[in-house]
């Protein structure tokens, strides 16, 4: 029983991203979501607490893959090169704006909703989700048991203050570039504040002006290459210059 709650789950919460894809946060609705899914439209609630509980685990979803990026780039500090571990994780950054960005470019015209992403919401709601969905499978089992961000378990990422969600990524690349100075491999002096922002930045505009203008307009009027990999070497190559000890 609980195998095909988690099931149902998951079918809804893939139908959300693929509305929430396709028409973005503000304009998607419960009721395309459940025609998506094949189901009534009550019996999301059955599987999230609400609707804002569906559109955070939604977010979460897709935010999962940038998650799974910073967590690599963490545990590869110290190995390969600094470049190329940066490369990697900036390829694909590239890929995740240009996913994220056309879903919630909305949000940045309401105010109740970034009051929302500021107060932690998403945390918040997934907290409400799992609550709901130990209480609909019998409870018995501490959701502090399960992995973040598993049906039933603790919210993936922090749990609230400064480096809540969107400050997370940055935060999270500013602690392997520490370690990376402490290794010696990246300069004393570096500001690496800024260089986590030039990175995230420069993924971000390549993601932009990709989504508004398309990759041939890009490399004619901006003089940058389409694929996120050549993108990257050349991004991470102009953001550690002169922040690398002498070989």
């Amino acid at each position: 029983m609980a195998a095909r709650t988690a099931s149902m789950r998951d079918r809804i919460l893939a139908a959300a991203v693929t509305v929430i894809r396709a028409r973005g946060i503000t304009a998607a609705t419960t009721k395309e979501i459940a025609r998506t899914a094949g189901v009534s439209e009550g019996s999301l609630y059955n599987h999230f607490a609400n609707k804002t509980a569906l559109f955070a685990a939604a977010l979460a979803e897709v935010t999962a893959t940038a998650r799974a990026a910073m967590a690599a780039l963490a545990g590869s500090a110290g190995r390969n090169t600094v470049e190329e571990n940066l490369v990697r994780l900036a390829a694909g950054m590239v890929r995740f704006y240009g996913e994220l960005l056309p879903m919630t470019g909305p949000v940045l015209a309401d105010p109740e909703l970034i009051a929302w992403l500021r107060d932690n919401g998403p945390v918040k709601a997934q907290n409400e989700a799992a609550a709901k969905v130990r209480a609909g499978t019998g409870g018995g089992q501490d959701g502090a048991d399960l992995p973040p961000g598993a049906p039933g378990g603790p919210p993936a990422g922090p749990p609230g203050g400064a480096a809540t969600g969107p400050v997370m990524g940055h935060s999270a690349l500013i602690g392997y570039l520490e370690a990376e100075r402490e290794a010696g491999r990246i300069g004393a002096d570096a500001p690496l504040p800024y260089i986590a922002a030039a990175l995230l930045g420069g993924c971000q505009q390549h993601a932009f002006l990709t989504r508004l203008a398309g990759p041939e307009a890009v490399l004619a009027g901006a003089g940058l290459p389409a694929e996120p990999e050549e993108f990257a070497a050349r991004l991470v190559r102009a953001v550690l210059a002169g922040h690398l000890p002498a070989r």
